[in-house]
């Protein structure tokens, strides 16, 4: 249970894209604050994620030929062409307390005070002992990706980063849950959360939350922590994880989400490839990567069909 501090001054969003880069992440430049930032293959995404500036169409034109993206996607604020289509995950209440917090989720959090020791913790530590609450959380979840190598390279690449950090939740000497944190500016991302499926009446990812939440907003001032998107996977457990986040003291704020498919790919995004992917899935239905690609070109189609929609009703 080796601690490691979460102290040292955060790194600037420009000398955290300049580690990436190093690190062989592909990383664009972008407006303001923000960076484009590669992720699954071929596909790159806005951070911080909870930026919803519209970027410049000769942004998004030079992301999409210089960053030789597949496709990428971001978050804008909604409005009457870009309905909302998804909830973004923030909490910037820089007085966040359990009391403020409904009774059962407050009692769940204090459980876990009491049951667990729950601090910062160095990345060998997690290498060792977290193979198997990540096991459990992707099995749970009904992914096919919790394999002992899909962990180590996950989390070895993930470690390298100054600005990457983990906090674990520890009953004794067994790590029943961790959270990985990019910690940015004055911002922090909430980049993954996973607990083992053993002694979750202890509320160990409740208790982790609640952790992260009073170090940075209130304890060290900072402006925003993110949990994320939700998520455009097809099968995904949407509405929990929603009920999840909102109890624990996120706000669920609606966003437009954007995805942009490179044009020399647009052609294939069609109905006879999404009936491709679906048979495919039929022999792979845990695949991420393939859930991920069928809800983006799910997304794609729709988007085709409101824009078919509009322009019939024209005058």
């Amino acid at each position: 249970m080796n601690a490691h501090s979460l102290d040292r001054k955060s790194l600037s969003i420009g000398e955290y894209a300049s580690k990436l880069a190093k690190d062989d992440t592909v990383v664009m430049p972008a407006a303001s604050e923000t960076v484009w930032v590669g992720g699954e293959p071929g596909a790159l995404m806005r951070l911080p994620t909870f930026c919803c500036a519209t970027p410049a169409p000769a942004e998004i034109r030079q992301v999409l030929w210089q960053g030789k993206a597949a496709v990428i996607s971001f978050v804008m604020a909604p409005d009457k062409q870009n309905p909302p289509n998804a909830w973004l995950y923030v909490c910037r209440d820089a007085s966040y307390s359990l009391t403020k917090l409904s009774s059962p989720v407050g009692r769940n959090i204090r459980r876990a005070q009491r049951s667990l020791k729950i601090c910062p913790m160095d990345w060998p530590t997690l290498l060792d002992e977290g193979f198997a609450a990540y096991r459990d959380t992707r099995s749970r979840v009904g992914l096919s990706d919790g394999t002992h190598k899909e962990f180590w390279s996950r989390f070895q690449r993930f470690s390298v980063n100054p600005a990457h950090h983990v906090v674990g939740a520890w009953k004794d000497d067994v790590l029943l849950a961790f959270m990985t944190l990019i910690v940015v500016d004055d911002w922090v991302a909430i980049e993954g959360c996973f607990s083992t499926s053993v002694n979750r009446e202890l509320r160990p990812n409740n208790g982790l939350a609640n952790y992260v939440l009073d170090y940075f907003l209130v304890q060290r001032g900072f402006r925003t922590v993110s949990y994320g998107i939700s998520s455009i996977q097809e099968g995904s457990e949407t509405d929990g994880l929603h009920i999840h986040k909102t109890k624990i003291g996120f706000e669920a704020q609606p966003v437009h989400r954007v995805f942009i498919l490179h044009p020399f790919l647009r052609p294939l995004a069609n109905r006879i490839t999404l009936r491709a992917m679906n048979t495919a899935l039929r022999f792979r239905p845990a695949d991420r990567r393939l859930l991920k690609a069928i809800g983006v070109l799910s997304y794609l189609l729709s988007q085709k069909r409101t824009a078919r929609h509009h322009k019939n009703d024209e005058p």
